[in-house]
Protein backbone atom coordinates (compact mmCIF):
# COMPACT_ATOMS: atom_id res chain seq x y z
CA UNK A 1 0.00 0.00 0.00
CA UNK A 2 2.96 2.36 1.02
CA UNK A 3 4.50 1.41 -2.74
CA UNK A 4 1.42 2.74 -4.17
CA UNK A 5 1.02 5.99 -2.32
CA UNK A 6 4.53 6.73 -3.63
CA UNK A 7 5.37 5.14 -6.49
CA UNK A 8 2.29 5.36 -8.68
CA UNK A 9 2.34 9.48 -8.64
CA UNK A 10 5.97 9.65 -9.01
CA UNK A 11 4.87 7.32 -12.24
CA UNK A 12 2.01 9.48 -13.32
CA UNK A 13 4.05 12.46 -12.85
CA UNK A 14 7.06 11.30 -14.80
CA UNK A 15 4.76 9.82 -17.76
CA UNK A 16 3.12 13.25 -18.07
CA UNK A 17 6.47 15.04 -17.80
CA UNK A 18 7.69 12.62 -20.70
CA UNK A 19 4.83 13.35 -22.54
CA UNK A 20 5.39 17.04 -22.42
CA UNK A 21 9.15 16.63 -23.00
CA UNK A 22 8.52 14.45 -26.54
CA UNK A 23 5.76 17.36 -27.19
CA UNK A 24 8.22 19.85 -27.25
CA UNK A 25 10.83 17.97 -28.61
CA UNK A 26 9.39 16.20 -31.52
CA UNK A 27 8.81 19.81 -33.36
CA UNK A 28 12.78 20.29 -32.65
CA UNK A 29 13.31 17.03 -34.45
CA UNK A 30 11.74 18.61 -37.90
CA UNK A 31 14.77 21.45 -37.45
CA UNK A 32 17.39 18.52 -37.22
CA UNK A 33 18.53 17.73 -40.86
CA UNK A 34 18.73 21.81 -40.63
CA UNK A 35 21.25 21.20 -37.96
CA UNK A 36 23.06 18.91 -39.42
CA UNK A 37 23.40 20.71 -42.70
CA UNK A 38 24.66 23.57 -40.94
CA UNK A 39 26.82 21.93 -38.31
CA UNK A 40 28.25 20.71 -42.33
CA UNK A 41 28.93 23.62 -44.09
CA UNK A 42 30.58 24.45 -40.65
CA UNK A 43 32.66 21.93 -40.97
CA UNK A 44 33.27 22.25 -44.29
CA UNK A 45 34.41 26.05 -44.06
CA UNK A 46 36.84 25.12 -41.00
CA UNK A 47 38.12 22.09 -43.45
CA UNK A 48 38.57 24.58 -46.43
CA UNK A 49 40.28 27.19 -44.22
CA UNK A 50 42.66 24.56 -42.45
CA UNK A 51 43.68 23.57 -45.81
CA UNK A 52 44.22 27.00 -47.15
CA UNK A 53 46.08 27.95 -43.92
CA UNK A 54 48.48 24.99 -44.52
CA UNK A 55 48.74 25.44 -47.92
CA UNK A 56 49.78 29.20 -47.07
CA UNK A 57 52.18 28.63 -44.28
CA UNK A 58 53.64 25.54 -46.33
CA UNK A 59 53.99 28.54 -49.16
CA UNK A 60 55.71 30.68 -46.88
CA UNK A 61 58.12 28.42 -45.33
CA UNK A 62 59.20 27.52 -48.69
CA UNK A 63 59.61 31.24 -50.04
CA UNK A 64 61.68 31.69 -46.19
CA UNK A 65 64.11 29.38 -47.84
CA UNK A 66 64.56 30.08 -51.12
CA UNK A 67 65.23 33.64 -50.11
CA UNK A 68 67.85 32.61 -47.76
CA UNK A 69 69.31 30.28 -50.19
CA UNK A 70 69.42 33.35 -52.11
CA UNK A 71 70.64 35.36 -50.06
CA UNK A 72 73.69 32.85 -49.06
CA UNK A 73 74.25 32.49 -52.66
CA UNK A 74 74.64 36.43 -52.98
CA UNK A 75 76.93 36.31 -50.30
CA UNK A 76 79.02 33.79 -51.52
CA UNK A 77 78.91 35.48 -55.05
CA UNK A 78 79.75 38.89 -53.16
CA UNK A 79 82.56 37.01 -50.98
CA UNK A 80 84.48 35.16 -53.79
CA UNK A 81 84.10 38.62 -56.04
CA UNK A 82 85.24 40.70 -53.51
CA UNK A 83 88.06 37.91 -52.41
CA UNK A 84 88.87 38.18 -56.62
CA UNK A 85 88.97 41.62 -56.14
CA UNK A 86 91.55 41.97 -53.40
CA UNK A 87 93.51 39.29 -54.89
CA UNK A 88 93.87 41.81 -58.08
CA UNK A 89 94.69 44.68 -56.21
CA UNK A 90 97.67 42.54 -54.06
CA UNK A 91 99.09 41.93 -57.85
CA UNK A 92 98.44 45.54 -58.35
CA UNK A 93 99.97 46.73 -55.02
CA UNK A 94 103.03 43.97 -55.69
CA UNK A 95 103.53 45.51 -59.13
CA UNK A 96 103.98 49.00 -58.03
CA UNK A 97 105.57 48.09 -55.03
CA UNK A 98 108.46 45.95 -57.02
CA UNK A 99 109.97 48.80 -58.76
CA UNK A 100 109.95 50.59 -55.31
CA UNK A 101 111.69 47.76 -53.75
CA UNK A 102 114.56 47.61 -56.58
CA UNK A 103 115.86 51.22 -55.95
CA UNK A 104 115.67 51.18 -52.10
CA UNK A 105 117.98 48.04 -53.09
CA UNK A 106 119.84 49.48 -55.63
CA UNK A 107 120.35 52.81 -53.23
CA UNK A 108 121.51 50.71 -50.43
CA UNK A 109 123.90 48.47 -52.32
CA UNK A 110 125.86 51.38 -54.39
CA UNK A 111 125.77 53.02 -50.42
CA UNK A 112 127.86 49.44 -49.34
CA UNK A 113 129.93 49.59 -52.10
CA UNK A 114 130.49 53.68 -51.99
CA UNK A 115 131.93 52.75 -47.89
CA UNK A 116 135.95 52.76 -47.71
CA UNK A 117 136.75 49.21 -46.64
CA UNK A 118 137.55 48.59 -42.89
CA UNK A 119 141.24 48.64 -42.02
CA UNK A 120 142.55 45.20 -40.99
CA UNK A 121 144.29 44.92 -38.23
CA UNK A 122 147.11 41.98 -38.26
CA UNK A 123 147.42 40.10 -35.16
CA UNK A 124 151.20 38.53 -35.49
CA UNK A 125 152.39 37.21 -32.16
CA UNK A 126 155.65 37.59 -30.84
Amino acid sequence: MLKLMFVLPMLVFGAMLFGLGAALFVPLLALLPLLLALGACIAAVGLAVGVFAVVLRLCAAVFVGLGGLLIVGLGFGVLFAMGGGLVALGFALAHLLLPLLIIVGLVWLIQRASRPAPTRISHNPG
